[in-house]
């Protein structure tokens, strides 16, 4: 996976490289990288390295999802000057999901994309944040940005598990 002109990558430890998230019946195994730029802007891409079904639904849709192994999926992050977070992600649901409240999500601006099979570049993903970015006043703290990049998955896991 290549890094977008202008972002940086950030180090790592493997807690954060190396996660495991449960989708429905299905559980990905992915290789987590983390970038930013000076502009108030960061991404990560979720590199998928592995596709474990649960059940025997989850086998026959683990089956259909290997075709997504060596794909990346692009998330990106700003923090805005009101204190909340736009998020640009998947849409991974056909209709609008429903969550079931043992979760807060008042503070993100959820700006979703087409994933088209998980071929978008980071360069297609990135133009969608900037779009939702017009208008809004960007907060540049890039140490505050680091820290809330390195803990989206486990974010993006808690919103998944909230799934109804």
């Amino acid at each position: 996976m290549d890094n977008l002109d202008g972002f940086l990558e950030l180090e790592a430890d493997n807690e954060h490289s190396e996660i495991k998230v449960p989708v429905m019946q299905v559980e990905l195994s992915v290789r987590v990288r983390y970038f930013l730029n000076g502009t108030g802007v960061g991404y990560c891409g979720l590199l998928i390295n592995e596709v474990n079904g649960k059940g025997f639904r989850g086998s026959i849709e683990a089956v259909a999802a290997k075709a997504y192994v060596g794909r990346t999926i692009f998330v990106f992050l700003s923090e805005l000057g009101d204190g909340k977070k736009l998020i640009t992600v998947p849409a991974l649901f056909e209709k609008q999901p429903t969550f079931n409240g043992s979760i807060d999500l008042s503070g993100l601006v959820i700006k979703t994309y087409y994933p088209d099979g998980f071929k978008k570049t980071p360069q297609d993903v990135y133009k969608e944040h900037l779009n939702a970015l017009i208008g809004k006043k960007i907060c540049n703290d890039k140490d505050g940005l680091s820290r809330d990049l390195l803990e989206l998955p486990k974010k993006g896991i808690e919103i998944l598990k909230a799934y109804r």
